[in-house]
């Protein structure tokens, strides 16, 4: 979408929806219905007929940003997390379709996320509509569309609302940054092991081999 499109809509002058939304590539954000009005009906209408996750921000639908690396890495992570968590029956490890309603009404969704038994009601996911808790661990990893500023934007929506641990997963520079806070943050490389510290006891994840596959490299 260019921003003259935009521009032509009433209900959201470009200053407005870059305020809404942040740093994001206008080409992410759905115009159908104008931006501003959209609804979770929305988010589940496009989820449905298109196959397309959007995230809703203040009435703004804005696609995910995906390749094939990213599908692959979110993958290996959700089952490398999932086994742990399954073995020691701690709670959920959920893929990029586990939306959660943060504050000021924004339907965000992690590409993984955790959630102890202990965050839920009754112990138990909802069969219907969204959650409404912020996850425990909540976890990004970078496509081409993505950008710094999406980023911070995001984290400081999941810490405001009790998200303990946000990591971002980058398959270009090799690494993982682990924000235990908006704004501290410890960057692992390949020559360590990432340690999930509190939010995981025990869980350990190998960055190397995370990112070893062929697939990831691009070779």
């Amino acid at each position: 979408m260019t921003q003259a499109a935009l521009l032509r809509r009433p209900e959201m002058t470009v200053d407005e929806l870059a305020a809404r939304i942040g740093p994001v590539p206008l080409w992410r954000v759905r115009t159908d219905p104008a931006p501003g009005t959209a609804t979770e009906d929305d988010v589940e209408r496009l989820r449905r007929e298109e196959g397309v996750l959007c995230e809703l921000i203040d009435g703004v639908l804005v696609e995910k940003a995906s390749n094939s690396k990213k599908a692959f890495l979110n993958a290996q992570i959700s089952t490398l997390l999932g086994n742990f968590v399954q073995a020691g029956r701690l709670g959920w490890v959920l893929g990029p379709n586990g939306f959660v309603w943060l504050l000021g009404r924004r339907l965000r969704a992690p590409d993984v996320s955790f959630y102890r038994l202990n965050q839920l009601p009754n112990q138990c996911l909802p069969d219907t509509g969204f959650l409404d808790v912020a996850p425990a661990l909540a976890i990004e990893v970078l496509s081409p569309g993505n950008t710094a500023g999406e980023m911070e934007r995001k984290r400081r929506d999941f810490f405001a609302a009790g998200t303990e641990q946000f990591w971002i997963v980058d398959p270009e520079q090799l690494h993982i940054q682990v924000f235990t806070g908006p704004d501290a943050c410890r960057t692992y490389s390949q020559q360590e092991p990432l340690d999930a510290g509190s939010v995981l006891p025990g869980f350990q994840l190998n960055i190397a081999e995370l990112f070893a596959a062929p697939t990831v490299r691009g070779k």
